[in-house]
């Protein structure tokens, strides 16, 4: 069994802690605030995990990846705007 040195343990221990702090955020988003409102926001982790990625694995996303995401993250702007335009219409 090989342990990680302390600053790979360090860089572990805060990404695991910011990702419970954003999950457990993300749970009572979706539990206090309208739903309609708070999946949009949901996607924005797949650019997060894009970006991770890249940082710290030097990993490059091919075409389709990224067209997919384009496609994932536009829907939820598209969807966030509708929302406020029908809100805004009643």
């Amino acid at each position: 069994m090989v342990l990680p040195q302390f600053d790979t343990a360090f860089i572990l221990i805060i990404g695991s802690f910011s990702g419970l702090i954003a999950y457990s955020a993300l749970t009572v988003a979706l539990r206090t605030g309208e739903i309609s409102a708070v999946t949009p926001f949901r996607y924005t982790r797949l650019v997060f995990a894009m970006v991770a990625g890249f940082i710290i694995f030097q990993e490059r996303p091919d075409f389709w990846t990224l067209f997919g995401s384009v496609i994932i993250v536009g829907s939820g702007i598209f969807a966030l705007t509708e929302r406020k335009a029908s809100k805004a219409s009643t």
